[in-house]
């Protein structure tokens, strides 16, 4: 289900954010400077930028991000900026799912300003969640064991939340924590999740492949 468009002001990144995930950032660059100033000064409480993974370039410097993916996550700011000058410090957290239908070039922004709409989740409950989430946990477990980790039984929470848990704390590579992102329901997310673990499982099994990427909740440059 879609919600109505909006102007969005942009931060890509190269890792993928989550609904519910933590964002630590560390800003310095000056158009994301004047982002976080621009913020600063909206009267609203809800104070928030659109966070798109980089599918091409990188996050700074000349020729960044010349390829974005759609779908991203709202970033909501957690209370105030530390630092009174450059680089800032911020948290945020991961809120609504959207996708950028556009770049808005008459917002005059030195960060990019996209169209975006709101990603609104299904109606109803589906009964099938109760029973995907058992079999997500027992592949989260495999996993963890075939990486000869101690297997750490996920924490109680809603299973429409599940998917986005099991990718925040696991080390999946960025298109597969996008894939999951982009999933339109929950359980599309969890089936997602679900071939996810089980093919890392078994390459690590096979392979003996363990995976190498940068730990999701680290604080992000710009």
């Amino acid at each position: 289900m879609l919600g109505r468009m909006q102007a969005l002001a942009l931060f890509p990144l190269g890792t993928v954010l989550l609904p519910g995930a933590p964002l630590p950032l560390q800003v310095f660059e000056p158009r994301y400077v004047t982002m976080l100033e621009d913020l600063a000064r909206d009267s609203t409480e809800h104070r928030s930028f659109g966070v798109l993974a980089i599918r091409q370039g990188h996050e700074v410097g000349p020729g960044a991000a010349t390829d974005l993916y759609a779908i991203g996550c709202e970033a909501v700011i957690e209370g105030n900026v530390i630092g009174d000058q450059p680089p800032f410090h911020l948290l945020a957290r991961g809120g609504r799912r959207f996708r950028l239908d556009g770049i808005d070039g008459a917002a005059a922004t030195p960060y990019l300003t996209g169209r975006v709409t709101w990603l609104e989740e299904p109606a109803g409950a589906d009964r099938a969640l109760s029973g995907l989430a058992i079999r997500v946990r027992a592949a989260h477990a495999a996993y963890a064991s075939a990486l000869g980790a101690t297997p750490r039984e996920l924490p109680r929470l809603p299973d429409s939340d599940l998917a986005y848990r099991v990718v925040e704390h696991t080390a999946f590579p960025l298109g597969d924590r996008q894939r999951v992102l982009e999933g339109a329901s929950a359980r599309d997310r969890m089936v997602r999740v679900l071939h996810i673990l089980r093919r890392e499982t078994a390459l690590l099994t096979q392979l003996r492949a363990v995976p190498g990427i940068p730990d999701p909740g680290q604080s992000s440059p710009n």
